[in-house]
């Protein structure tokens, strides 16, 4: 734009151009605004002063109400060191007030910029400025041409600083474009972050949830069995005296399991070692059979308890065993709906060094074996690939939250043994535990021939 167009814009709408806030954000945007030279844009003011010969050349940058200098080539002191002056001192405002070239050959006859401070203070008596704008329009400053002595710029000097000023245009939307990409990037990380922190939130209350169920479920069992233990006991009172003082210890050892459950979640939690001592597997077993009776009793259902003679004691939690075989009878009562057949069986196992790879990943040594089986409806391939997971289950809302059997892995996995399931639809379920033999440890107490027990 030449001089006289640059007229048609009023004084009171190029300074609503200058403050509009969507051209100031995008100015800010580019990062530019007060940052030390830069080798990129001082290189282009070098070049031209050496095409067009003037002595002043600068890259200004204009903001709401001063003119920053990006590079200051020829600029009197103090304005170069303060790299910035008011307004009242910018041609440069009116080049982004017009969103044209601006073209001032004597400024002190220019109607526009004749009493602008510039000229008085600065020297400035020729101007030819550039408007920089980015592709959406937004004019950010100008690459201006400076003579203090009067000039009269030609259509080649326009065309020369037209082509610069497109260069720093490039590297100004680079620029825009890098703290566009590196705000992005901060903001969808930041999203990530909430998204994640409100994820895990909800998982936690989610996982509360579950954990409440499960306790829930858990000592369900626990109560049933001293419930059922109760009733039976308070029945044989009056004519059996004994039998319900036998019936009242059993829900007695009950009711320890029942404290054992606490333990064992919050060792699930944690990790964490839980306490330890010799047990008689096949004793144990032994002891449970009269309470699972009663826990798990159904028509059609029948209880059978296997053992080995001969069994050294493992080295684990007491409690945490029985609170794991009461789980693990509990689901296998629950996969058998039509009736069918619980076999709990604990016999000895060896692994050697030259065996294939055990299927629960066991070193070489002694351990003994417990297993849970039903012949109830079995799992398919996808139900028993996630069965040990923590809060995996297949029941009904309300009715267990798959922790059995995570626990039941827990459990052997921490004491030094392993864990396994088989499974197939129709054929029924095994769960597997492996507990090491305490080292020098003797036989169990228990030296019966192997046996089936009566059904329940």
């Amino acid at each position: 734009m030449n001089a006289d167009a640059s007229k048609s814009g009023g004084t009171s709408s190029a300074r609503e151009v200058v403050q509009d806030e969507t051209r100031l954000d995008a100015l800010r945007r580019t990062g530019l605004l007060d940052t030390p030279p830069e080798e990129v844009f001082d290189r282009l003011t070098r070049l031209v002063r050496r095409l067009l010969g003037a002595p002043v050349v600068l890259v200004s940058l204009v903001d709401a109400d001063r003119q920053f200098f990006k590079s200051a080539l020829g600029l009197p002191e103090p304005w170069a060191t303060r790299r910035e002056t008011p307004l009242s001192h910018s041609f440069c405002q009116h080049v982004v007030a017009t969103g044209a070239p601006l073209t001032v050959e004597d400024a002190r006859q220019h109607p526009l910029v004749r009493d602008n401070l510039a000229v008085a203070e600065l020297g400035v008596a020729a101007y030819l400025g550039m408007p920089l704008a980015t592709v959406d329009g937004h004019v950010l400053g100008s690459l201006c041409a400076i003579d203090t002595a009067p000039r009269a710029w030609t259509a080649e000097d326009v065309e020369t600083l037209r082509d610069v000023a497109s260069l720093a245009i490039s590297e100004i939307s680079l620029r825009h474009f890098a703290v566009e990409l590196e705000t992005r990037l901060r903001e969808e990380a930041a999203a990530r972050a909430a998204a994640q922190a409100r994820l895990a939130q909800t998982n936690r209350l989610e996982t509360l949830g579950q954990l409440a169920g499960g306790v829930a479920h858990d000592f369900a069992n626990v109560l049933q069995a001293v419930q059922g233990g109760v009733s039976l006991a308070a029945k044989r009172l009056d004519h059996d005296p004994a039998g319900a003082r036998h019936l009242l210890e059993l829900v007695g050892d009950t009711a320890t399991r029942g404290v054992s459950v606490t333990r064992r979640l919050l060792a699930f939690a944690r990790r964490g070692v839980v306490g330890a001592e010799l047990v008689d597997t096949a004793a144990l077993l032994e002891s449970l059979e009269e309470v699972l009776a009663h826990t798990i009793g159904r028509p059609g259902l029948k209880l059978r308890i296997e053992t080995e003679s001969g069994l050294p004691p493992v080295v684990a939690d007491r409690g945490e065993l029985e609170t794991v075989m009461v789980n693990l009878a509990t689901n296998a009562r629950d996969a058998m709906p039509q009736g069918g057949i619980l076999t709990l069986a604990v016999a000895a196992d060896m692994v050697t060094e030259h065996a294939a790879p055990h299927p629960a990943g066991l070193r070489p040594g002694r351990y003994v074996r417990l297993s849970a089986a039903d012949t109830g409806i079995g799992m398919d391939a996808a139900t028993l690939a996630r069965a040990a997971e923590p809060f995996f289950t297949t029941k009904p809302e309300g009715e267990g939250t798959g922790l059995g059997l995570a626990m039941a892995r827990e459990f052997a996995q921490q004491a030094g043994g392993g864990f396994a399931i088989t499974s197939e639809p129709g054929r029924g379920t095994m769960v597997i535990l492996w507990l090491p033999v305490e080292r020098g440890g003797g036989a169990s107490r228990r030296s019966s021939p192997s046996v089936a027990r009566r059904p329940a």
